[in-house]
């Protein structure tokens, strides 16, 4: 059974794929506008913060979705896992910071 943590990682894992070519195909000339499948929201409801994400949490995933053409495009399935799983990371230290920096009453 895969936990949460594998799911989201799964999640983005895909969706820096997706960027990957779609950004591969807008560099050839190919429109590329409506293509975009903002797993973000999904990413953050099952991280507990719904979709209304802080900005820093969505500037970090926004800047992996950015850089993923910057890597490799390979037909290996685990071929983003490292880079999903370190936005993972900074997703999760950007949580901890936004709660310790405003704490829930």
């Amino acid at each position: 059974m895969e936990s949460n943590r594998d799911i989201i990682i799964t999640l983005i894992q895909a969706d820096l794929k997706h960027n990957q070519l779609v950004s591969s195909l807008a560099s050839i000339d190919l429109h590329t506008d409506s293509y975009f499948l903002q797993l973000h929201k999904a990413v953050s409801i099952l991280m507990g913060l719904g979709e209304d994400t802080p900005d820093q949490w969505f500037e970090i995933y926004d800047r992996y979705l950015k850089d993923a053409h910057l890597q490799p495009i390979s037909g290996s399935p685990k071929s983003l896992l490292p880079l999903a799983e370190e936005c993972y990371d900074l997703l999760c230290a950007s949580i901890k910071i936004e709660n310790h920096l405003n704490p829930k009453d």
